[in-house]
């Protein structure tokens, strides 16, 4: 299975740590980035754009948002797939990134197996 080059936007360290641990020991993905707020995201994504294959948006970050982050990634010439994994996956949220170029919303609380599986799927393809 082709490995998946991913950016991942997380404000929370712990959770960046466990999230990198493990997307990289239970799918074919290598994280080569990652930020903690919006504006470092935006910049991490300009420099990775052509490289990348999946983005992984936290909404709520230290600065800024990852709707703001979701909003910039839709003027830029990327192929990656984005996907919201946050804690605050209501329906108007999904809404709303849906609408601003994600492909998926995942419940960080409940929605990690289906993140793996989005991730094995999108190496597949």
């Amino acid at each position: 299975m082709p490995t998946l080059s991913a950016f991942i936007v997380e404000d929370n360290p712990t959770i960046l740590s466990n999230l990198v641990a493990t997307l990289e020991e239970l799918t074919s993905v290598r994280i080569v980035g990652s930020a903690p707020s919006e504006e470092a995201a935006v910049r991490g994504l300009h420099e990775h754009a052509t490289d990348l294959d999946l983005v992984i948006v936290d909404l709520f970050l230290a600065a800024g948002s990852g709707l703001g982050v979701l909003e910039a990634a839709q003027g830029m010439q990327m192929r990656a797939q984005r996907v919201v994994l946050s804690n605050f996956a209501t329906p108007e949220v999904r809404r709303r990134c849906l609408a601003l170029g994600a492909a998926e919303v995942f419940d960080k609380s409940r929605d990690l197996d289906a993140l793996i599986d989005y991730c094995d799927k999108l190496a597949e393809a």
